[in-house]
């Protein structure tokens, strides 16, 4: 069946975190990419990020995925619209991000390793049954 869903349901708290790790670990590959490709890089430059770029992929990322979550309760559900648009409103807002090289070189293996174990986490979880009718 072509409409099953490979991610799985996922937390409000995971759903939450979900941008924020991408965000992070965004930012950890950008900062290797300067330094592996960058013929005089070191670590104590600043990495420039386009804010309007990452944060609209985690706008984008938070409205594709809020399909996913359980939502207990009704202030959940407000979160569901709220926090997309405050990742659009962070997108429109901010030109640009400068970020120590070393700080993203520290945080982005981190957040890499915490988005992938969430993923993998929520791909467990899905739905089987559902998956199986096809």
């Amino acid at each position: 069946m072509l409409l099953c869903s490979v991610l799985g349901k996922l937390t409000v708290r995971s759903w939450v975190s979900l941008p924020l790790l991408f965000l992070c670990s965004a930012a950890g590959v950008a900062a290797l990419l300067d330094v592996l490709l960058v013929q005089r890089a070191s670590l104590d430059q600043d990495l420039d990020l386009s804010a309007p770029l990452l944060f609209g992929f985690a706008a984008g990322l938070t409205v594709l995925s809020a399909n996913h979550v359980r939502w207990n309760f009704g202030w959940q559900r407000r979160l569901r619209f709220s926090y997309p648009l405050l990742m659009v409103a962070c997108a429109l807002a901010l030109d640009g991000l400068r970020m120590p090289v070393f700080a993203a070189l520290a945080i982005g293996p981190i957040a890499a390793a915490l988005l992938a174990a969430l993923l993998v986490r929520a791909h467990r979880d899905r739905d089987a049954p559902e998956c199986a009718r096809a």
